[in-house]
């Protein structure tokens, strides 16, 4: 008896425990609808905000109280799209989690309810990003993709393309620029190309001719390069759909990582927040006091903190920092989102995993970027230090040269910011600076150039034809001799896109020899220093400088990827013959 009272109670318990498995509810029919109707009001809406903070049109009255209604309108059928696919999606937190979007929109409209148009911008980004979701999921689509091919090259081409100009056309809006009359486009494409590809390379000055809209549209595509594009279009995919086995890949091959793609997104995403975030608590904390400005404050700490970062060296001051060449508090924090930035994504996850113990030693990778950084970093300091030291920094105090030596060392192979002017620094100054901005930043990272490991695997290459060796080796370990060719063949790429641009530049522009060499190298190497002609270039020129930023940026990583294929074996072997050399 006993017995089968303790099974019964058994019985009982596990009852208790079981949960009945539940369905969707069946969407309505009309539903369908009212979400054209949601999707119809937003389009109005975004209408309405091109036409008045676009394009400056004033509107009558009328038109004025129908934008008001529409407003009104897309809060109440965001808010009622919300609450049915709440109630209709069953367990309800499936929703949430799947379309983590919709609550971020609210944030918006639930903190700001009497800035209306605020929440509606928020509203008609997310519904932009539902219609793009829904586009790509269309059998058309499908098809176009599918007979279209584009290889991981091509889409990164197309991406940074794509960025460009849209960032152009916005440019070109009568909001974006204090005259009222919109950039031109030849000045609007070059904008957004060195904004884009995080070069820093002015034709017009940012905070006396773009008005807050327009340098807000530059502060964005500043952080979309900075991230890299790929890494940027990767997140978005997660957004408006799922990732093919061929996308994984191809990410993969991006971030030249082979760990998990998802999490190495959200990874780069959460630390470049997590440092930008702290940089700009550290900038607000001493920019409050000088610009004696709260709002003012914030917003100069958030776009010097993202321009450093992503190594863009856009400033919001006509001088670039040079005002602040003295003050630690300023340069300290800027220098080091600058490092940060430009040791690269890869590196940086590899010091947090030793910092928080989960690794014991660091990759040959990464070994190769921190020494071969800190020997240019120290290399480019000895050189500002004693060639400027009776020179630009005659009348600098010695804390001010070793400060402003470190600096400039720092920020020529990556971000372009400049607390000395350029255009005075001794000619032997500006060329050897040459090769530290053509060498550039690191792999992954927010900056330019041929690439730090590049020039560490050039040069282990080097010692190892001295030494005798059929092999290149580093800290006992072996370079494939399938990267030493990549180095080499990036090497002469890109001496060969430095030079043609150069020549042309010669030839159209006819500016001092030595001033068009540091042009186009900055240029090439999206670093954006400047001895004063960039503002003087003909259209020509600014359409040369634009496609040599652009290939500077694409350029390495897009060999890089194209190079990285597999080879393919050779059936046939040819005899060896002798060529005389050297």
């Amino acid at each position: 008896m006993i017995r089968r009272i303790q099974f019964l109670f058994r019985k009982i318990r596990l009852f208790r425990r079981s949960k009945v498995v539940r369905k969707d509810r069946v969407f309505p029919v009309w539903i369908g609808r009212f979400r054209r109707v949601m999707y119809l009001f937003s389009g109005i809406g975004l209408a309405f905000i091109v036409l008045q903070s676009g394009l400056h049109w004033e509107l009558p009255p009328v038109l004025l109280t129908i934008e008001r209604v529409v407003d009104y309108l897309i809060y109440a059928t965001f808010l009622s799209n919300i609450s049915l696919n709440v109630y209709y999606t069953i367990p309800r937190s499936r929703y949430l989690r799947e379309n983590f979007l919709d609550l971020i929109v609210l944030i918006p409209i639930l903190f700001t309810p009497f800035t209306l148009k605020v929440g509606v911008g928020a509203i008609i980004v997310r519904h932009t990003l539902s219609l793009i979701r829904l586009f790509t999921r269309t059998q058309k689509f499908v098809h176009v993709i599918h007979n279209v091919r584009l290889n991981t090259a091509q889409i990164v081409v197309a991406s940074f393309m794509a960025t460009i100009l849209l960032g152009a056309i916005l440019l070109t809006f009568p909001a974006a620029t204090t005259d009222g009359l919109g950039a031109s486009l030849a000045d609007a494409l070059f904008t957004s190309a060195s904004a884009t590809c995080v070069t820093g390379l002015i034709v017009q000055d940012t905070p006396n001719y773009f008005t807050p809209f327009g340098q807000v549209v530059i502060l964005t595509l500043i952080q979309l390069g900075g991230l890299g594009i790929m890494t940027y279009s990767a997140f978005v995919a997660l957004i408006i759909g799922r990732f093919s086995l061929g996308q994984r890949k191809m990410v993969q091959e991006m971030l030249e990582e082979e760990r998990n793609v998802f999490s190495m997104i959200f990874y780069i995403f959460k630390m470049t927040f997590l440092v930008e975030g702290i940089g700009i608590v550290l900038l607000f904390s001493r920019w409050f006091f000088v610009l004696e400005n709260p709002g003012r404050a914030l917003y100069f700490s958030v776009f010097h903190a993202v321009s450093a970062f992503c190594n863009a060296g856009f400033s919001l001051f006509p001088d670039s920092l040079e005002r602040a060449a003295g003050d630690p508090l300023i340069l300290f924090p800027i220098l080091g989102l600058i490092i940060a930035g430009g040791f690269g994504f890869i590196t940086n996850f590899e010091l947090t995993e030793m910092i928080r113990r989960k690794r014991k030693k660091l990759s040959l990778h990464t070994r190769l970027v921190l020494g071969t950084s800190l020997m240019l970093i120290l290399s480019g300091f000895l050189v500002v230090f004693f060639f400027e030291f009776d020179g630009i920094l005659l009348h600098v105090p010695l804390p001010g040269k070793l400060m402003a030596a470190l600096f400039q060392s720092a920020t020529t192979r990556t971000a372009g910011f400049n607390t000395v002017p350029i255009g005075s620094l001794a000619p032997v100054t500006l060329t050897i600076m040459l090769v530290f901005m053509f060498i550039g930043a690191s792999p992954g990272s927010t900056g330019g150039g041929i690439k730090t490991t590049t020039f560490a695997v050039l040069l282990l290459a080097v010692r190892s034809v001295f030494r005798g060796s059929t092999e290149v080796e580093a800290a006992r370990e072996t370079i494939p001799r399938g990267v030493v060719r990549k180095a080499l063949a990036i090497l002469v790429i890109s001496l060969t896109l430095v030079m043609t641009i150069f020549i042309l530049l010669l030839i159209i522009e006819e500016k001092p020899y030595l001033d068009t060499l540091f042009e186009t190298v900055s240029a090439f190497g999206t670093v954006g220093l400047s001895t004063g002609i960039t503002p003087q270039l003909s259209d020509a020129g600014k359409i040369l400088i634009v496609i040599l930023m652009f290939l500077g940026r694409i350029g390495p990583l897009t060999m890089g990827l194209a190079l990285a294929r597999t080879m393919r074996k050779q059936v046939v072997g040819y005899p060896q013959a002798r060529v005389l050399i050297g």
